[in-house]
C-alpha cells in the first residue's frame, strides 16, 4: 500500500557511464514491455546535473572488469558466486577479494539434455574500486545506482531484439561492436549469451570502409624480371586485416564448440558507416553481415541526441542495449 503522503516513484530508466571528463546517458520511459521502450532524452553530459528517473543502471568499462567462462561447480544455485571465486582465483590478476563476482549460465538457465560437453559459467569479475569509482561518480546525476551491468550483456540485449524483429530469436547470430576504443563480439541465440570475446581493433578497416584508404601504389618490379604470359605479377599479398582473421577463428571455435547451432548472422554495432563496413566485412570473412541500428530497437521517433551529436551515437551505443535490460535476467 502507498500512503497518499508517499512520493510515487517514477517508472523512468535512466543509464548512465563515464566518457572521459563527460557522462553519457539514456532515460526511457522504462524496461521494455509488450511494446519498445520510449527513448525520451540521451546525450552527453558536460557535467554532471541530475536526471530525474525511477531506476538507475550505470555502466562499468571494459578495462574494469573480466569476463571468465569457467566449468559450472558442483553446488547448489546460492552457493555458485562463492564457488566461482576459487575457480577463477588464479584467472585474475588482482586479489579476489578485491573484486565483485557475477555469474550467469553459458546459454541461459534452461537445461540442454542433449549437450555434449560439461555445462559451462560466465564470471564477471569487476573490481570493486571501480565499481566504486562509478558510483561515486554518477551521485551528480542520480542519488542511488540500482545495478551496474556490463557491455557483453548490453550488446546482447540489442543482438536478441534485432534478432527477434528479423525472425531469427531461435537462431544463433553474432554481434560485434566497434568503436575507437573497443571491439567486443557476442554470439546469442534464444535470446541468451552464448559466446563473447574482445577482439583487437583494425582502424585500417574502417578507413577502407569509408573509401578514405586508397589503394596501395604497386610495388616496384624486382630487376630481372620477365613478362609470363598467362599470369600476372604479383608485387606483395595484401595484409589481412587483423579483426577479419580474429573474426573468423572466433567464428571457428564456435562452429566446433556448437555445431547443432550455425551462425544465422552477423551484425555490426558501429556509430557510424556502419552499412559500408558490414559489405566490406562480409566480402572479406564470407559470412552474411548487416549493420544493426541500435535506435530502431526503441519506440519512433528518436528525440535528438544532447551535447555533441558526433559523439553522442557512439558514446550511447552501449546503453542502449543496457536500457533493454530485462527485471528478470541476472545481468
Amino acid at each position: 500500500m502507498r500512503w497518499p503522503w508517499q512520493p510515487r516513484r517514477s517508472g523512468l530508466r535512466l543509464l548512465l557511464r563515464r566518457v572521459g571528463e563527460q557522462h553519457a546517458f539514456v532515460l526511457t520511459d522504462g524496461p521494455p514491455g509488450d511494446a519498445p521502450a520510449r527513448l525520451l532524452r540521451w546525450g552527453l553530459l558536460p557535467e554532471p546535473r541530475p536526471v530525474a528517473a525511477g531506476e538507475a543502471i550505470a555502466l562499468l568499462d571494459p578495462a574494469d572488469y573480466q569476463v571468465l567462462k569457467v566449468d559450472t561447480p558442483q553446488v547448489p544455485q546460492d552457493e555458485l558466486k562463492a564457488a566461482a571465486r576459487w575457480q577463477v582465483k588464479e584467472l585474475v590478476d588482482v586479489d579476489a577479494a578485491e573484486l565483485t563476482l557475477d555469474v550467469m549460465h553459458v546459454g541461459g538457465d534452461v537445461e540442454r539434455p542433449n549437450a555434449t560437453s560439461a555445462r559451462q559459467l560466465f564470471v564477471v569479475a569487476a573490481r570493486n574500486s571501480a565499481i566504486q569509482a562509478l558510483t561515486a561518480g554518477a551521485a551528480g546525476i542520480h542519488e542511488q545506482i540500482g545495478i551496474v551491468d556490463i557491455w557483453e550483456t548490453a550488446l546482447r540485449n540489442l543482438l536478441a531484439a534485432q534478432a527477434r524483429a528479423d525472425d531469427l530469436a531461435a537462431r544463433a547470430c553474432a554481434a560485434v561492436h566497434i568503436d575507437a576504443q573497443h571491439c567486443l563480439l557476442v554470439v546469442c541465440a534464444g535470446d541468451e549469451l552464448f559466446y563473447t570475446r574482445r577482439l583487437e581493433g583494425d582502424a585500417k578497416l574502417l578507413a577502407r570502409a569509408r573509401g578514405e584508404q586508397a589503394d596501395a601504389p604497386a610495388a616496384e618490379l624486382p630487376l630481372g624480371f620477365e613478362y609470363q604470359p598467362g599470369g600476372a605479377f604479383d608485387g606483395g599479398e595484401a595484409q589481412e586485416s587483423p579483426l577479419v582473421v580474429e573474426l573468423q577463428r572466433s567464428i571457428d571455435v564456435w562452429e566446433r564448440s556448437w555445431p547443432d547451432l550455425p551462425l544465422a548472422r552477423l551484425y555490426v554495432i558501429t556509430a557510424a558507416h556502419g552499412a559500408e563496413l558490414a559489405q566490406l566485412i562480409q566480402r572479406e570473412l564470407g559470412q552474411r553481415t548487416v549493420a544493426l541500428d541500435a535506435l530502431a530497437a526503441f519506440a519512433a521517433p528518436p528525440p535528438a541526441p544532447e551535447g555533441d551529436a558526433a559523439r553522442a551515437l557512439a558514446a550511447c551505443l552501449p546503453l542502449l542495449g543496457a536500457a533493454l535490460r530485462m527485471d528478470t535476467r541476472k545481468l
